[in-house]
């Protein structure tokens, strides 16, 4: 995530409430959770809960993609993210759970504040994350969904723009707006 698309992520995450707990599923290197656990850094408050099962997994037109950059790395995934983050002075404000998102929502009882979905992007995959996790954003709180945007997408690595398609509409979501391809939604009382 690079210029617009990370400006408004980071921008966003900082004007969250005071104790602010953010869940980001699909961490990979850390790119967006340094925005994330920066932006709560620079508020001296909140927590970021990074998914990841750090093994290049995701939906078939990510996993050659991500197989090729692990492949070229000499550390692990799941080390380089760490090292990223370490660098970047972030660790205080990060809990990793390395695993997949499917193992550990259904025990999640924590309120989310933001929920940043960056993970699998099948139709199926998406889908399933989202009713997974969006039971878990608080009311008024707000969801990001990267890769969201209208463009032409590889066979079946469009199921965020579905997502946002079919599931953040009105009147479960209120205040829609899209960065480039990130889409944002405020979570509105039912």
């Amino acid at each position: 995530m690079r210029g617009v698309e990370a400006v408004e992520l980071a921008r966003v995450c900082h004007g969250l409430p005071r104790d602010a707990v953010i869940l980001e599923i699909g961490s990979f290197l850390g790119c967006s959770t340094v925005l994330l656990a920066g932006a709560r850094k620079l508020r001296s408050s909140g927590r970021v809960h990074c998914i990841d099962p750090f093994d290049a997994s995701g939906d078939a037109f990510s996993v050659p993609i991500y197989s090729e950059i692990a492949a070229s790395q000499s550390l692990s995934l799941r080390s380089r993210f760490d090292e990223n983050i370490r660098l970047a002075s972030l660790a205080d404000w990060v809990e990793v759970h390395q695993c997949r998102d499917s193992d550990i929502a259904r025990g999640w009882s924590i309120p989310v504040d933001l929920l940043f979905l960056d993970g699998d992007q099948s139709d199926q995959g998406a889908q399933e994350t989202y009713e997974r996790w969006s039971p878990h954003l608080k009311i008024g709180g707000l969801i990001a969904v990267h890769n969201s945007g209208p463009r032409e997408y590889a066979p079946n690595h469009g199921g965020s723009r579905r997502l946002v398609e079919k599931f953040i509409q009105p009147p479960e979501y209120s205040d829609i707006w899209r960065v480039e391809n990130l889409t944002f939604a405020r979570k509105a009382a039912r």
